[in-house]
């Protein structure tokens, strides 16, 4: 047995290689807290609400305003790890793993030694973006879109190695996988259009392959699986949508797009290009619109609070970036939301006045030309475009912002107790000493009671009483639970905190909050750290945001210190070798070129694909910063980790495939050389 497995891990050296090199990335990130932004409404929270919502097999709940306007496929991912009891950090750190994996197999075929590939893959697995805040610990789209990304490009890759095996039984997996992966990503995040020229570039390549290396009816199959990628997006999307049609009645909100379309091409004054509906032209909208001035008030509120995300938040206008949001969240306070085809019915309104104006001259619609779009109309918005498209280099390179953290920098509004419920990993709680052994904060609402006439204690299950509780003032979770069966006057008491002491410092076995009426019991509910312990029996409501023991959060502090300590030393070697990275891979790409146009005079291919590779991963890095670079332009700022992060590993593996084979191919010219030498000496002898 023992030469069995001694034998197998010979034969597949590399492969043991990278599982060790992903067991030491899974230790290092165990412990790891995940970095909870639960006021993001339309962000986090709304993700979050559908991940217990599919769980529960409803879909993404009922209708509201975020309905459609985010993808579906973060929160399915995130259901079935809840329902498997899977952490969300180890999953997504697994999930990395194996991209990286699945990458840097294919690159192979391009280099003579394995040590190549896997310094490659060292370096992506290891990257820091792959563990920051961001990205890896926040509970939000980002970590699994740079998974999926590794797996478009590494599958595309396989795709194209495996092209001409005479088994197509290998081309077909790799078809089928990307197209799975490309779909997935496609209904995870809707930016990744930045991916689809290389896909699209990789498979006419192909196609170019067989046609002129086998002009028979046997290249059919073959030619088909090349389909497979965008059939995946196809067939994800359609998905999705017959969910939707399943539960709503409609595949998405049919004319808010061509409403957004037509609000932010009405011809304007206005000299920002990251406005393109300003708040006096909306109020000419008024007079133009029956169904907007319906919902102005509404309208003007929302506009007032997203006026402030934008980066002049004093001037009141709402960048491009924002105004979806501002405007089905105004609309949505009218009652427009009230259910999917009332929400259609309103927005088919709006359009059909619109156009009416359009039609007669009230309104001017601005024309947008395809180089004005792209920001290039002009030499200072071509001038300004490159100087963005160098930023977001620049800040890949130097790997700002990718951090890990221990603890959170600012202040919740909200529980994080249903976060580490659905993701199975604790939450990075702002760093505190506290002054009792235990410390509770949380509220908690009893409809059927009259909040007055009730007495809360901490108690033990023998009923020994550790400290009284008193209700204080919760507008916010008034406001929470409004519109729902718990909106009663009465509940504007109910945020609590308690802190006791245990004898000699020792932890209780158990602990529960009690609830008296002049002297009588009427409910004891169970606490620990995953909060209120469900009892069917008992009608309340409440969460617990903080429960903490002195002595396990004092070690707990440590523990994450340490963590987060050691994988920022990681990120600390990034980010010192970026820059010089960028430019010795800059330099090898060049260097490789040149051999690579003197080799195709002789008709040696030997550097071809490892030069075609670099190439197609580089246009698409450039592809993606021009993106980056528009939106940071015309709509919000996005040069961020958070919004570059399926980005890093792609634009690092285009440094590294340059620079390993200028070294490998300099190795071999000087063994060639060495070899001839000592040919020559023993000739002479």
């Amino acid at each position: 047995m023992r030469d069995k497995v001694v034998t197998t891990i010979k034969r597949h050296k590399l492969l043991t290689a990278f599982v060790i090199a992903a067991l030491v990335k899974q230790l290092l990130v165990m412990g790891l807290p995940i970095h909870i932004v639960p006021d993001s409404t339309c962000d986090d929270q709304l993700l979050k609400d559908w991940a217990f919502s599919m769980s529960r097999l409803k879909w993404t709940g009922e209708f509201d305003t975020y309905t459609f306007m985010k993808e579906t496929g973060f929160s399915f991912f995130l259901a079935v790890c809840y329902r498997l009891h899977l952490p969300y950090i180890f999953m997504i750190t697994l999930g990395y793993s194996l991209s990286c994996m699945c990458f840097c197999t294919a690159l192979k075929k391009i280099f003579s030694s394995n040590v190549c590939v896997f310094i490659i893959y060292s370096v992506l697995l290891f990257n820091p973006v792959s563990f920051s805040a961001s990205v890896l610990q926040r509970v939000y789209r980002n970590g699994l879109g740079m998974v999926l990304t590794l797996f478009v490009f590494g599958g595309l890759l396989h795709m194209y190695f495996s092209l001409c095996d005479e088994r197509m039984k290998r081309l077909v997996w790799w078809s089928v996988f990307t197209g799975l992966s490309l779909g997935y990503l496609r209904i995870t995040k809707s930016d990744t259009i930045w991916i689809l020229p290389f896909t699209g570039v990789i498979c006419l390549v192909m196609f170019g392959i067989l046609f002129a290396k086998k002009r028979n009816l046997k290249i059919i199959p073959r030619c088909l699986s090349l389909l497979a990628p965008f059939a995946g997006m196809f067939l994800l999307t359609h998905i999705v949508g017959f969910c939707n049609v399943l539960w709503y009645g409609y595949p998405s909100l049919e004319y808010y797009g061509a409403v957004i379309n037509d609000l932010t091409h009405i011809k304007s004054e206005q000299a920002d290009d990251k406005i393109p509906l300003t708040r006096e032209k909306l109020q000419e909208l008024y007079e133009i619109s029956p169904a907007l001035a319906g919902v102005k008030s509404e309208l003007e509120k929302a506009m007032d609070r997203y006026s402030i995300y934008d980066t002049c938040p004093d001037d009141g206008e709402v960048e491009a970036g924002w105004l979806g949001w501002a405007l089905a969240e105004g609309i949505s306070d009218a009652g427009m939301y009230d259910s999917c085809s009332k929400a259609n019915t309103f927005y088919k309104n709006v359009y059909e006045e619109l156009e009416a104006a359009f039609a007669d001259g009230r309104l001017e619609k601005s024309e947008t030309g395809i180089l004005q779009k792209y920001y290039v109309d002009t030499a200072q918005h071509r001038t300004e475009l490159a100087e963005h498209i160098q930023d977001v280099i620049a800040y890949m390179n130097t790997y700002e912002g990718a951090y890990a953290r221990g603890f959170t920098r600012k202040k919740w509004v909200g529980s994080n107790a249903e976060f580490e419920l659905l993701t199975r990993n604790k939450a990075a709680r702002r760093w505190k000493k506290y002054q009792h052994d235990y410390t509770m904060k949380g509220w908690i609402v009893f409809p059927q009671y009259d909040v007055d006439t009730l007495e809360l204690y901490v108690e033990d299950r023998d009923g020994n009483q550790y400290t009284k509780v008193e209700l204080q003032e919760s507008k916010d979770i008034y406001d929470y639970l409004k519109g729902t069966k718990y909106e009663l006057d009465k509940i504007q008491k109910c945020r609590f905190k308690a802190e006791w002491d245990i004898e000699n410092g020792e932890k209780a076995a158990e602990c529960y909050l009690s609830v008296y009426q002049n002297g009588k019991n009427l409910v004891k509910i169970k606490v620990d750290k995953e909060g209120f312990l469900e009892d069917e029996e008992i009608f309340y409501k409440g969460a617990i945001d903080t429960y903490a023991y002195k002595k396990d959060q004092e070690r707990s502090n440590v523990l994450r210190k340490r963590i987060v300590g050691r994988l920022n030393a990681i990120g600390n070697l990034y980010r010192a070798g970026g820059q010089p990275l960028f430019w010795l891979g800059l330099a090898a790409y060049v260097i490789l070129t040149a051999v690579v146009i003197r080799d195709l005079r002789k008709k040696n291919f030997r550097y071809g694909n490892a030069w075609l590779v670099a190439t197609g991963l580089g246009l698409s890095i450039i592809v993606f910063a021009a993106g980056i670079a528009l939106v940071d332009l015309t709509q919000c700022p996005v040069i961020d980790e958070m919004y570059l992060s399926s980005a890093y590993a792609i634009f690092t593996s285009v440094k590294l495939i340059s620079i390993c084979k200028c070294a490998e191919a300099a190795i071999e010219v000087m063994q060639g050389r060495k070899s001839n030498l000592h040919a020559e000496a023993i000739r002479s002898i």
